[in-house]
């Protein structure tokens, strides 16, 4: 599909001097300090679309290709399909480069310099496996009806060359529909990959999958607030192509349990909880954690709420949630830029009222290692960021009892890192 380009507003030819008193009252609650006038908006390609609430998060950015991806929608709200839109720098406007018959993009992932996307939740059936952009810059759907995964949301690249996938087995005990699969041949064929142990609960769901000190995990579905169950953390066996529930292994391996205690009964003790974009840094894994429930009572409530960011220093050493300077900001993503670890938190003021932080690290496991790099206020939590070329980028987002504001915004601010 050829590429669809549009510019959001003519207000992004004027000089910023002119464009930003005129937007303070939009995206500021107070007068915009010297880094805030430096800020960019590039627009919000999200809302241009028609989506609404929550769909309006900007759930991940990915730099790929020179441009900038931008992943929204929302699974509890049917808000698909979607576009993929992403932000072209050299011509300063988004491009959409198709769409996916799916209710939301939650994340994107780079194998072998190709995008990809996971099926997360397909407007109508189990077939679709994941989205893959060419490198004639066409994106193609690789699905399955064969291999009833269904739910895809992550995607990992083994040592072997295949691509493993996770995801729901249709809330079955039924083997012959696994919760996981993969494929060696990139998406013509798919295999099952369940698991050797299955639980004794009805649900079999499975929300990431990472790398850390040599071994692929993968957290189940049943990690709940309180109960702290073992067996809970699938450990990928390369031998038997096949995950295994590690026996030794509860919840507390990869979220603080004392955390939860904290929260319980706020949200249900069904919320279950998602390592998002874990990143192995130095042997530590840091990586923030986001909400999810599959129960009537919280099920649109619980759907990506920040809840909390992390560092494990090494396996069977409980990870520990991040103190930053501040005192109070929350991490929401990561990234590795130049060999520093990077942060943006936000630090919530009232329900429309943030002041958003970027740190920097090059030793996660010390606390008193965390520096400052910029600051900003905004009438939203920031869900996302990237860096290209000099330049952070920052997508706009809400927890579900925050007003929608100006989600879906994508920011961009130049600085000398």
């Amino acid at each position: 599909m050829a590429a669809k380009k549009i510019l959001f507003s003519t207000l992004l030819v004027l000089p910023m001097v002119v464009l930003f008193p005129v937007l303070d009252n939009l995206l500021f609650w107070s007068k915009p300090t010297e880094t805030e006038n430096a800020l960019v908006r590039l627009g919000n390609p999200l809302a241009s679309d028609g989506h609404s609430g929550r769909a309006l998060n900007v759930w991940d950015l990915k730099a790929f290709d020179d441009k900038i991806y931008v992943a929204g929608g929302s699974t509890v709200e049917n808000s698909g399909p979607i576009n993929i839109w992403a932000y072209n720098p050299a011509t300063q406007q988004f491009e959409q480069e198709g769409n996916v018959n799916e209710e939301a993009i939650e994340l994107f992932r780079i194998f072998d310099e190709q995008l990809y996307i996971p099926a997360a939740d397909a407007i109508e059936g189990d077939s679709h496996k994941f989205y893959r952009r060419n490198v004639d810059g066409n994106w193609q759907l690789l699905q399955s009806t064969s291999v009833e995964l269904a739910h895809v949301r992550d995607l990992i690249k083994l040592d072997t060359g295949k691509v493993l996938l996770v995801g729901n087995n249709r809330h079955t005990k039924d083997l012959s529909k696994p919760a996981m699969a993969v494929t060696d041949d990139y998406g013509q064929t798919f295999q099952k990959a369940g698991i050797e142990n299955p639980p004794d609960e009805e649900f079999n769901w499975f929300f990431s999958v990472f790398p850390y000190q040599g071994k692929i995990y993968a957290p189940t579905s049943l990690l709940k607030d309180s109960a702290n169950e073992s067996g809970t953390i699938a450990v990928f066996n390369p031998e038997t192509n096949a995950f295994e529930l590690d026996p030794t292994l509860s919840n507390s391996e990869f979220i603080p349990q004392s955390h939860f205690e904290q929260q319980g009964g706020k949200q249900g003790f069904y919320v279950i909880y998602r390592p998002w974009h874990p990143i192995e840094y130095k042997d530590a894994l840091v990586y923030p954690a986001r909400s999810y429930s599959y129960y009537d009572e919280n099920y649109k409530q619980a759907y990506m709420n920040s809840i909390g960011f992390y560092v494990k220093p090494a396996p069977g050493v409980a990870p520990f949630e991040v103190s930053f300077p501040d005192g109070k900001s929350v991490g929401e993503d990561v990234l590795v830029i130049d060999e520093a670890l990077y942060v943006v938190a936000n630090r919530k003021i009232a329900n429309n009222k943030f002041v958003v932080y970027v740190y920097k690290t090059d030793n996660p496991v010390e606390p008193g290692r965390w520096q400052e790099v910029l600051k900003f206020k905004s009438r939203n939590r920031v869900r996302a960021f990237e860096y290209l070329d000099g330049n952070f980028y920052f997508g706009l987002g809400q927890n579900y009892d925050e007003p929608i504001g100006k989600s879906g915004e994508i920011l961009s601010l130049q600085t000398n890192l």
